[in-house]
């Protein structure tokens, strides 16, 4: 094999890290059951919209393929993830390449994407951070394309990429906010702001993303309103509480050593590669700050969700694979010190990510981590729910054809998808509202509910009697208990209309 072939090949010590991630990842997308929130967006793509109470509309337009085709199991619903995940390590590696002009460095930004914590734990789940993430790459890799050969049909085709990453999830937004200032920070960009490119990308996205709008119109900015209200409502902790459990979330969604040298990474990156004033260093800098600083700042006023800057860490990791191409290799030698550390870093987080997977891998040493509310106590016994409930439905007279009710809109999903009816559930008055709520009140028709499910994550709240609303009083019939393997218990209960006395009204 000659030197320039071998050069193209990624160090085989990557190839092995990224190997094992991927048989981790890829086994557990096959053995974690469906959470909540994935069967909420199920729902979503049994009844197709132009938007919905939570977000934009492409995670369900993403799942309603793959389940018209092979059906509603959990690695049919997922697929639209498995395949994201694979495609994004695939562009992190070409647009590392094509900025830094060096293999190596499209191998290390594989690694350290796919090291991310929030990487590997949502491999296997739909979410809409699926659509955001994906046309998020493809946008980055035709602006700097679009920049780099002066061409407007590249900027039309960024335009089409995050106008489909606007469709995804808002915080896309971010994105048309990098690669503007991006342009306006940089010679090359400047003179791009000049040419009808840039312009003509922005409109294609906006007109992509008008579905959303109007949809949002027509339902007096419902999703707009909530999802604004969610990010910025004020609280009554103390603003540097809330904004330490923001830095602390992205210190486990990334590690904490990542995170660090990200930054560093990002302050000296005209050292790795990136000409000092170029386009693609106010690209990928101002990629990694501009979600940073923006949920860092609504972090002052609101719990912030540690997934919310997830934009950030795409251009965080090809500014972190230039540097590591730097700083592992001098003259093409490798620094073998170095290199075992950044091993142990991967290795570790691989390690820390799939215990918190699958808890009993410590059972052999003796050891067992705390109860804890994880991906596995979410999924796991549901398919005993659906067999009470399908019992309990038959002994009910018109058990066939009445609804059934959850307390939340994830549980209400969940008995939905284990019905394999989307519009035979109703969410709980009680219930936060969510795209349930607007379809209850589309439908102007009263409906006839006869068995309500209820999850209780603690023994004392357990009880035999609930009112609901304008739904009235209900008495439980059954109670199922479930130890996961993760040490924590779940209760459900079942419950059915109460008979009022005789003669009350």
């Amino acid at each position: 094999m000659s030197n320039g072939t071998a050069s193209r090949l990624p160090p085989l010590w990557i190839t092995l890290l990224v190997s094992a991630g991927l048989a981790l990842n890829g086994y557990a997308w096959l053995n974690i059951g469906i959470l909540p929130d994935e069967a909420y967006y199920w729902v979503w793509s049994q009844r197709l919209q132009w938007g919905y109470f939570d977000h934009p509309p492409l995670i369900a337009w993403l799942i309603r393929p793959f389940t018209a085709l092979f059906g509603d199991g959990a690695a049919i619903i997922r697929l639209p993830a498995v395949i994201t995940w694979l495609l994004s390590c695939g562009l992190a590696w070409l647009l590392a390449l094509r900025i830094y002009g060096k293999h190596r460095a499209g191998a290390l930004a594989v690694l350290v994407w796919s090291s991310l914590p929030i990487v590997q734990a949502g491999f296997h789940i739909v979410t809409p951070d699926i659509p955001l993430v994906l046309f998020a790459w493809l946008s980055y890799y035709f602006s700097w394309q679009a920049v780099t050969l002066r061409s407007t049909k590249r900027w039309m085709v960024a335009g089409v990429w995050s106008g489909l990453a606007l469709l995804g999830k808002y915080p896309a937004i971010l994105l048309l906010g990098t690669v503007f200032i991006a342009l306006l920070l940089s010679r090359d960009g400047r003179r791009e702001l000049a040419s009808r490119g840039p312009w003509l990308a922005a409109g294609i996205a906006i007109l992509l993303f008008s579905p959303v709008l109007f949809w949002n119109y027509q339902h007096d900015w419902v999703s707009f309103a909530f999802q604004f209200g969610h990010g910025v409502r004020q609280q009554l902790t103390e603003p540097w509480h809330l904004l330490t459990l923001f830095l602390g979330g992205q210190l486990g969604v990334v590690m904490p050593w990542t995170f660090v040298a990200m930054i560093y990474a990002s302050l000296r990156a005209s050292r790795w590669g990136l000409p000092s004033g170029s386009f693609s260093l106010h690209l990928l800098v101002t990629g990694f700050w501009l979600p940073l600083l923006l949920f860092g700042a609504a972090g002052l006023s609101a719990k912030a969700e540690a997934n919310w800057p997830l934009l950030a860490y795409l251009p965080g990791s090809l500014l972190l694979a230039g540097a590591l191409n730097h700083w592992l290799y001098t003259n093409n030698t490798p620094r073998r010190k170095l290199i075992t550390m950044v091993i142990v870093a991967y290795a570790v987080s691989l390690l820390l990510v799939n215990i918190i997977r699958f808890p009993w891998w410590l059972e052999p040493l003796g050891m067992q981590l705390p109860p804890q509310r994880t991906q596995l106590s979410q999924s796991y016994g549901w398919p005993q729910v659906g067999q009470e409930m399908e019992r309990l439905l038959a002994t009910i007279p018109q058990g066939e054809h009445c609804k059934v009710a959850g307390a939340s809109h994830q549980e209400t999903a969940m008995l939905a998808l284990l019905l394999g009816d989307a519009k035979r559930v109703l969410a709980s008055p009680q219930a936060r509202i969510s795209q349930f709520t607007l379809w209850q009140e589309e439908a102007r028709l009263p409906a006839t509910v006869c068995l309500y499910v209820e999850q209780f994550d603690h023994e004392n709240h357990i009880h035999t009697e609930t009112v609901l609303n304008e739904w009235g009083r209900w008495q439980r019939v059954s109670l199922l208990r479930l130890t996961n393997p993760d040490l924590t218990t779940r209760w459900f209960g079942f419950f059915v209309p109460r008979p009022e006395p005789p003669g009350q009204p």
